[in-house]
């Protein structure tokens, strides 16, 4: 771990900034392709009229991973802060317990991206693909991404001074 501190703070911050892209971009357009895959197929040109379309099969559980990991993505956007969320959650239950559920939730969605490149690759489903995919660049951009800000971050101080 601190041979992966060591090698972020010493990346070029433009380097850093195309990983990060990169790596968002991947598990960005992968979730992309799974709500796709979702969406119903269109009728057939030269279909009859009373035919009844063709109904894919769903599995429930890979759309919950799949709504699971879009909302991961979305928390790992730059300058998303979860302080407005502490203050709402501060109104709601106590204080104290209010950063314990924030720190829940960021647990969760990290894990949440290696369970669904897991069970796609154990279960086959019709978006085992972009579950597999959109998970692992998920957790790579939940294990790296902070990593890859703080090089981003460090080269704009250092370009202020």
């Amino acid at each position: 771990m601190l041979i992966a501190v060591a090698i972020a703070f010493a990346m070029d911050a433009r380097l850093a900034l195309v990983l990060f892209v990169l790596l968002m971009l991947g598990a960005a357009g992968s979730i992309v392709v799974g709500w796709l895959a979702l969406l119903p197929a269109e009728r057939e040109p030269f279909a009859v009229p009373g035919e009844a379309r063709i109904k894919k099969p769903r599995d429930a559980f890979a759309i919950f991973l799949l709504v699971n990991l879009s909302l991961a993505v979305l928390l790992r956007l730059p300058g998303f802060s979860g302080t407005p969320l502490s203050f709402c959650f501060a109104s709601i239950i106590p204080p104290d317990w209010a950063d314990h559920a924030l720190m829940i939730w960021f647990i969760w969605f990290g894990f949440i991206s290696g369970l669904a490149a897991i069970y796609a690759a154990v279960r086959a489903n019709p978006i085992r693909v972009p579950l597999i995919v959109g998970g692992v660049f998920t957790l790579i951009l939940w294990l790296a991404g902070p990593l890859l800000l703080a090089a981003i971050a460090g080269a704009n101080r250092s370009l202020g001074q």
